[in-house]
């Protein structure tokens, strides 16, 4: 009797071979995806050591003083160069670029998204990602990953055109300023500005506020989902929703949790101590 040799594999070995690839994957896809998370999260961590190298050079160039929330001036918005499409906004991370060299390190990797309020009329096809656009360093200048403590860290006054002009303080007048939060990742959620309608998604925002200036949970908008981002101070963790990743005014940076950004006592001067430079 002639045996005949088996060239190909039977459909209990086929289904066994699929059962092992199955288990593997799904014990390694999940590894895969948290160090992708886990990569993404070094890249912003960089990106916001970057933020405070570029601040600390200009503070060095203006006697201590920090940056600027935002200066306004449409004529400086020239035709044909850099800066043109800031429409006269010249928001901190474009005050900060002739030592920065670099927009993208003002976006973190897991901030990806749009929202149709943040268009501009005159190209309302281009979104803050797109470097043709005629707003993108407004939009850029305007929605980063990373928001600045302006409402202790800037005076403000009534501008020309009725616009809001800041101008920064000087660092040495603070009394910690290892404790007091500089920058902080943040989101322009539920921001309400007159005349436009409420953003809705996370993106990014270029201001951050204090706890006695917090939303109380009480009046935020049932619309907003998962809640609303102004009863935390448009901080918007995108690692973790409980902490932050914060780079204080002396230059080191940390993911720190958002109950630790709220001061103990009575007063609005002591909650917000860790953004005044009393510190702890």
């Amino acid at each position: 009797m002639v045996m005949r040799r088996r060239n190909g594999f039977t459909l209990i070995e086929l289904l066994v071979v699929i059962a092992i690839i199955a288990i593997l994957a799904a014990i390694l896809f999940p590894v895969f995806a948290q160090a992708k998370v886990a990569a993404k999260k070094t890249a912003s961590l960089s990106n916001m050591k970057q933020v405070s190298t570029s601040h600390t050079l200009y503070m060095a160039d203006y006697e201590d003083v920090t940056v600027p929330l935002r200066w306004f001036s449409p004529a400086a918005a020239v035709p044909n160069t850099p800066f043109f499409s800031t429409n006269g906004f010249f928001f901190y991370p474009v005050l900060l670029q002739p030592y920065s060299k670099n927009a993208e390190m003002f976006l973190c990797p897991m901030d990806r998204e749009e929202d149709p309020t943040m268009r501009w009329a005159t190209c309302p096809q281009f979104g803050r990602f797109e470097q043709a656009g005629c707003a993108y360093w407004y939009l850029m200048g305007a929605y980063p990953s990373y928001g600045m403590n302006a409402r202790y860290l800037n005076t403000q006054r009534a501008g020309s055109n009725g616009v809001l002009q800041f101008s920064g303080v000087s660092a040495t007048s603070l009394q910690s300023s290892a404790d007091t939060v500089a920058f902080a990742e943040a989101t322009g959620k539920d921001i309400v500005s007159p005349g436009r309608p409420v953003v809705r998604n996370a993106v990014g925002y270029h201001r951050i506020e204090a706890p006695s200036f917090w939303l109380n949970a009480g009046a935020s908008d049932p619309a907003a989902r998962p809640f609303d981002a102004r009863t935390q101070g448009q901080l918007w963790g995108r690692f973790d929703r409980r902490s932050v990743l914060v780079n204080f005014l002396d230059g080191h940076v940390k993911f720190t949790p958002i109950t630790q950004l709220v001061g103990q006592g009575p007063t609005a001067l002591e909650v917000d101590r860790m953004w005044n430079g009393l510190g702890r």
